[in-house]
């Protein structure tokens, strides 16, 4: 078998089904908005995508290396160390499930046969991902989530599944799933809607995480993607009193009092007479358009006179 026929048959072996692999994503998804949007937006919202966007994740497929130079292995002399992350893909699965940082890794595999640059096989590395039971206790509720094996020691490390959602900061969990999550928890400690029937466990569960809690106009718009945010920004917006539409009744009783105010001070037949006044047609100068076309009414005007 050939080399070319050897990398098309590792590939379809390595495939993921019903996946697609962005080359260019940096994490499993972003927040991106135009100018119109940005004056929409609430701050605090713009504050945390862009703090998002900028901040580097903790590494999870390598061990970066402190200090400035190292030994080299074979050579043993002084070389420089660079810590270059190795670059991971994020399929839309991973913003359905936890995965905890981890991405699906492409590389080349070398033959056994003959260890030779020429010889290097396509590969796929895929984080091995299974279901498990989580509790919450903020939520009193059990979520069943795929999730990867990292993920299950993360949870060990924060001592829940709560302290997991809460305390890793956003860039680190890299899933829509976990921050719908968040959100719910933070809503259930700022409305105080969690264990409603127990007080003296409403109370021991809000003191045990009383570092998390944000007002509730915050915590509305943690998870949400742009378009989402949008959507709810134009909701606000269109319920404030301002930009409520008026009843007709309100607004022909506002013109009559205008109107009755006016009459009284003489000033009705002034206004009027300057609204009924013929405005004078001003004219514009012909585009280089109408110049030219033979069919135009500055052409025509041009004929007959």
């Amino acid at each position: 078998m050939s080399s070319s026929k050897t990398a098309t048959f590792i590939l379809r072996n390595n495939r993921i089904k019903n996946m697609r692999l962005p080359r260019t994503k940096k994490a499993a998804y972003s927040y991106v908005w135009d100018e119109k949007a940005d004056a929409i937006l609430p701050e605090h919202y713009k504050k945390r995508c862009l703090e998002f966007m900028h901040k580097e994740p903790i590494p999870v497929h390598y061990v970066p290396s402190a200090g400035t130079f190292g030994i080299h292995k074979l050579t043993k002399l002084p070389n420089k160390i660079q810590n270059v992350p190795i670059p991971a893909l994020y399929p839309q699965e991973a913003n359905e499930e936890l995965w905890g940082g981890e991405g699906i890794i492409m590389g080349y595999k070398m033959d056994k046969a003959h260890l030779r640059q020429k010889n290097r096989l396509p590969k796929l590395w895929k984080p091995f991902v299974c279901k498990r039971a989580v509790y919450s206790e903020i939520l009193d509720k059990w979520f069943e989530i795929s999730m990867t094996m990292r993920v299950l020691d993360l949870i060990d490390e924060c001592h829940g599944f709560d302290n997991y959602i809460l305390k890793t900061h956003e860039r680190d969990l890299n899933s829509l799933l976990a921050m719908k999550i968040r959100r719910k928890m933070l809503l259930a400690l700022a409305n105080k809607t969690c264990y409603p029937n127990d007080k003296e466990k409403q109370e021991r569960i809000l003191h045990k995480y009383h570092e998390f809690i944000i007002p509730a106009e915050e915590a509305e718009w943690v998870g949400l993607t742009v378009s989402e945010a949008l959507i709810k920004a134009k909701e606000a917006k269109k319920a404030e009193p301002e930009n409520q539409p008026k009843p007709l009744k309100d607004l022909y009783e506002e013109n009559l009092v205008l109107k009755l105010h006016l009459i009284k001070e003489n000033r009705w037949e002034q206004i009027m007479e300057e609204i009924e006044k013929p405005k004078e047609e001003t004219k514009e100068a012909p585009s280089m358009i109408a110049k030219l076309n033979p069919f135009s009414q500055y052409n025509r005007a041009k004929k007959k006179s």
